[in-house]
């Protein structure tokens, strides 16, 4: 600890007559009487007592909204009068979540249902009923706001026939195809890697013309990621990803038959 050397004077009047009753070396006509001179060491501080009570403040926990993944987010329009729902993963990020939707109007949207799947998922879901438009979903945790939001919903009016009631056929077409003509390869139909993408590659070109349709499905629902890219002449490259081991099931369709093997049967360790 730093110290200091200084000139102080010590007052000893008060004491004199218990400590030196004879009064001998302190009485006198001295203009000094009463004190004792000389140089001492004095710690700054060195008796400084707190006069309030201690304090104690309470942070709010560190965020890191940038590890938080959204899952199954509409990356297309949707209908009018729809249910939309996604999933909001945390990835470890403690902290309660607020969701607000907004309708192309600047309106909030109610209501907005948030149900927890598990420890690190939560399904939001909310109707988008105020008209054709951007909606925006401004999505915080801790209010810490997450990149990117708000996140875009194209909302679009519905067909001629929902308006006048009349059905809509959503059925894949009928088109001239052979899904026995499909063939497939790659590690992504034998192994799952939970670290990197797993990939295989589907080559339709002499199974006529359709599309291709492919999902994987877990013990804790869809895969967090599928991507079907096509290369040129009916040839597709497909990588998804999953972060949970266990069984999965594989399917791919060339339109509505299975591509030989399907569905696949895989499991991830």
């Amino acid at each position: 600890m730093f110290k200091v050397s200084q000139e102080m004077r010590l007052n000893t009047q008060a004491v004199a007559p218990a400590s030196n009753p004879s009064g001998s070396g302190i009485d006198g006509n001295s203009p000094e009487e009463g004190g004792i001179f000389g140089r001492y060491q004095r710690t700054p501080d060195a008796d400084a007592y707190p006069s309030e009570p201690p304090r104690v403040y309470v942070a709010p926990e560190l965020t890191d909204a940038g590890k938080v993944q959204l899952l199954h987010f509409p990356s297309g329009a949707v209908r009018v009068n729809s249910p939309v729902g996604f999933v909001i993963k945390r990835n470890g990020v403690k902290g309660n979540f607020e969701v607000r939707v907004e309708s192309p109007t600047g309106q909030p949207i109610q209501p907005v249902h948030q149900k927890q799947l598990d420890p690190e998922r939560f399904q939001i879901d909310c109707l988008i009923s105020a008209g054709a438009g951007l909606y925006k979903v401004h999505i915080k945790c801790n209010s810490v706001t997450l990149p990117r939001s708000p996140f875009i919903i194209v909302a679009i009016a519905g067909s001629p026939e929902a308006i006048e009631g009349k059905p809509i056929d959503s059925a894949v077409p009928s088109l001239e195809s052979d899904a026995n003509k499909v063939h497939s390869r790659g590690l992504g139909l034998t192994h799952v890697s939970l670290v990197e993408r797993n990939e295989f590659t589907v080559d339709c070109s002499q199974a006529g013309n359709n599309m291709l349709l492919v999902g994987i499905l877990g013990q804790r629902g869809p895969s967090e990621e599928v991507v079907v890219k096509h290369l040129g002449r009916n040839v597709h490259r497909v990588s998804y990803r999953v972060c949970d081991p266990g069984d999965y099931i594989l399917v791919a369709k060339w339109g509505d038959q299975h591509i030989p093997g399907s569905p696949f049967k895989l499991s991830a360790e």
